[in-house]
């Protein structure tokens, strides 16, 4: 009898979230890091995430709970794309998973997925699974699924399997200057456990380039999630960014970030539309205001806002 596969059922953490939105803002840059030869063919204009049309592939059972359907929404992606091919164009799937940690018959659970997704919609799937988990594997997750009975080979199965903890940091840092991916991935890759605040210090540098707005954002909070410094780790990363003139742009960030910018940036994030965004710049504008640290113009170019936004929020504050 044939085991049915699907998928494990589990919350997803902010971490899981993080990787999901900056495929989603970053693919260009996602695929130029990993695919460099295959982004040349990609026209990324044409890109289009058909998350839905993954879930009710793939979703759960009848009695599974809404939240957990929810949180599987965001955390795996099918994107249709177009593709230049044998002097033409033509359109492809592209099956992204995102995984926190070793799983058994993960091949076959993506022969499953590839299987399903061809059927429906009929046309090529390139399938990559991007593992983010800090572990160095012993034994490695196989990346090809075969099926054979008897000496007679049926079917074989390969999918790109992206393992970050392969990658040495030193790969990346070569990277960063020009793709900010390379700086918001340097935290997962290969390096010794010394050089935690150092990486750290490296990879939110890697980012400071990038215009203030929820590209940057996405980014910041996604290095905040995958490293998590210890009390001495975090001295000593504050003793480089607070000393160090190269980065003087990051003891910009965690200031303002002291002051309640990155809570702000949370709460557009969360919600993912244009409201939230302005609702988050709102509130991070009130508390940069409250602290004093900064005046009207300062503000609202950290912001985003307009100086009359600002000026009428503390107005708002004066009166409260």
């Amino acid at each position: 009898m044939t085991k049915r596969i699907k998928k494990k059922k589990k919350k997803h953490s902010k971490f899981d979230i993080r990787h999901k939105e900056t495929l989603t803002l970053f693919l260009r840059e996602y695929f130029e890091l990993f695919f460099p030869d295959f982004a040349k063919r990609m026209n990324f204009e044409t890109a289009i995430f058909l998350d839905k049309e993954l879930i009710a592939l793939f979703g759960e059972e009848d009695d599974q709970e809404e939240d957990d359907q929810d949180q599987d929404r965001i955390t795996d992606a099918l994107v249709l794309i177009q593709i230049l091919l044998n002097g033409g164009a033509e359109h492809i799937l592209i099956h992204w998973e995102q995984e926190s940690e070793k799983e058994a018959d993960f091949e076959e659970r993506m022969f499953h997925y590839f299987c399903g997704i061809y059927f429906k919609f009929r046309k090529p799937v390139f399938p990559i699974a991007m593992f983010t988990d800090p572990a160095k594997w012993r034994k490695p997750v196989e990346d090809t699924f075969r099926l054979s009975l008897f000496q007679y080979p049926i079917s074989e199965f390969t999918y790109r399997l992206i393992k970050l903890k392969r990658y040495k940091a030193e790969e990346f840092e070569r990277r960063m200057e020009g793709n900010p991916l390379a700086s918001a991935y340097l935290p997962l890759t290969d390096y010794s456990k010394k050089e935690r605040p150092a990486i750290k210090a490296k990879a939110i540098k890697g980012i400071t380039k990038l215009p203030q707005g929820q590209k940057r954002a996405t980014l910041f909070s996604l290095i905040q999630e995958s490293m998590k410094l210890t009390g001495e780790e975090e001295r000593q990363f504050q003793k480089i960014v607070l000393t160090d003139p190269l980065y003087q742009e990051v003891k910009m960030l965690q200031s303002v970030e002291e002051v309640g910018y990155e809570r702000g940036l949370e709460q557009g994030l969360e919600q993912g539309l244009e409201q939230g965004w302005q609702q988050a710049m709102k509130e991070t504008a009130k508390n940069l205001l409250k602290s004093g640290k900064l005046n009207d113009e300062e503000i609202a170019g950290i912001t985003g806002l307009t100086l009359s936004q600002v000026r009428e929020l503390a107005k708002a504050l004066i009166s409260e």
